[in-house]
């Protein structure tokens, strides 16, 4: 997996399946961007270690978004990791969610949330960049579009 340098605020590690991008648009909100055909087991070892570096520079509540728009399909594996994550850290999440637009990812993130429950699921990228916009005018921050690469 490639990993290309900090670029205009954002991190991104590519690969023959697809792209992950990593955003901050303040210190207690993190985006993971997705696109590309398959959300595999090394796409979800990155997200992982993001989340874990992500998780031990906030001492209060975090959100994060999954953004899943561009995502065609995930494996078992990557969405069994997640949600293993997601139940650790679900004492430390104001929130937790997703943008997806296919029926198949839809069902995975609707049986992940059986288990963790409150995840926020998203159909319209609006709805989606609005609650961006929120969590990071929630602490007194200034919300900006995530930047062109």
């Amino acid at each position: 997996m490639l990993s290309r340098p900090l670029e205009n605020g954002t991190r991104t590690w590519t690969s023959p399946n697809g792209e992950l991008r990593q955003w901050n648009p303040a210190p207690h909100v993190l985006v993971l961007r997705f696109r590309g055909a398959l959300f595999d087991a090394e796409f979800c070892r990155v997200a992982v270690a993001v989340i874990n570096e992500f998780a031990a520079s906030n001492l209060g509540k975090m959100d994060i978004f999954h953004d899943w728009e561009g995502m065609v399909l995930y494996t078992t594996e990557a969405r069994t990791e997640l949600t293993e994550l997601g139940l650790r850290l679900m004492p430390r999440l104001n929130s937790l969610n997703v943008l997806f637009s296919t029926s198949f990812v839809e069902m995975g993130v609707t049986m992940a949330n059986i288990t963790l429950g409150g995840i926020r699921m998203f159909a319209q990228r609006e709805e989606f960049e609005g609650a961006i916009r929120q969590a990071v005018e929630s602490r007194g921050g200034t919300y900006t579009p995530l930047p062109p690469r």
